[in-house]
């Protein structure tokens, strides 16, 4: 497996290069130019050699350079970070928030109704509170890692006989509300849920994104925030709703760069085998 070290370096013009090194038992055999998302790094590496394998997520040289420069997430990408929610930062939260990948979900939203139920029965969420899902714009089933928009869906059950929703965060305003109404009517049955649910195309809120490459990356960063406000309102350190709103007010284009940074650390750190609980915690750097 290859080990990769990232270094940044800040300079006056606040450029970051990010370098990677290998081991030198595995040598690479590809050239692959990479632009940073503040200067340019060129990386010599084979694009398939595995770089983490985590919680049955893989990530190979090609899934880790996307996070180097200014480009769509891929879905190997959002299933990495999800999986690290759900098994490490929110572990404590297991019994009420699950997670259903981006393959999941993409497979739920293009089978039949009656494939449905043998897709979502073994996650078990029909005793979750919330499940968060990732909504990709691909319509195309012959090309699953398609698309070109990443956003969020986030069912809640309903609370004291309350109805249920789903809350669409979509930092390119209603770009996939279409996408995510569809997969909210497929797994809606297979919830725990027979009561009608209402749908929130534009949750209070919502960050917006000011580029075409950063959807993949609010998508994340609000996962992480719904996570944490749940956390303090199953605690009752402060009520979920305003604990959500505050947090999601701190998800800005400048925040997004340092979190695209602050992944690449993560990957790094649990590639080597080093304690990650200061690697990255949005949760911390979204409180004021």
């Amino acid at each position: 497996m290859v080990k990769l070290s990232f270094r940044r370096f800040d300079d006056s013009l606040n450029r970051t290069d990010v370098c990677m090194r290998f081991s030198e038992e595995e040598a690479p055999s590809t050239s692959y130019h990479a632009k940073a998302a503040y200067g340019l790094t060129i990386i010599n590496l084979d694009m398939d050699d595995k770089v983490l394998d985590y919680h049955d997520t893989i990530l190979r040289v090609r899934d880790v350079v996307i996070l180097t420069g200014p480009t769509w997430l891929n879905d190997a990408i959002l299933t990495f970070y999800f999986a690290y929610l759900e098994n490490d930062k929110y572990a404590s939260l297991r019994r009420s928030v699950s997670f259903v990948d981006a393959s999941v979900s993409f497979l739920v939203a293009n089978v039949a109704v009656s494939d449905v139920t043998n897709i979502l029965e073994p996650l078990g969420l029909t005793t979750r509170r919330v499940v968060v899902f990732s909504v990709s714009n691909n319509e195309d089933v012959a090309v699953p890692e398609g698309g070109s928009h990443w956003s969020l869906l986030v069912f809640r059950k309903g609370e004291r006989g309350g109805s249920d929703t789903f809350e669409h965060y979509d930092s390119a305003g209603g770009m996939n509300e279409r996408a995510a109404s569809s997969l909210a009517a497929a797994v809606a049955p297979h919830l725990g849920s027979s009561k009608a649910y209402k749908f929130d195309a534009s949750p209070k809120g919502t960050p917006r994104q000011d580029n075409g490459h950063d959807c993949g990356l609010y998508a994340l960063a609000v996962a992480d925030a719904v996570c944490s406000a749940h956390e303090l309102g199953q605690s009752g350190v402060e009520e979920e709703a305003s604990a959500l709103t505050r947090k999601l007010g701190k998800v800005t284009p400048e925040f997004i760069v340092d979190f695209r940074a602050e992944l690449l650390d993560l990957v790094e750190g649990l590639s080597s085998g080093a304690d990650t609980g200061t690697t990255l915690d949005t949760a911390s750097s979204l409180e004021p």
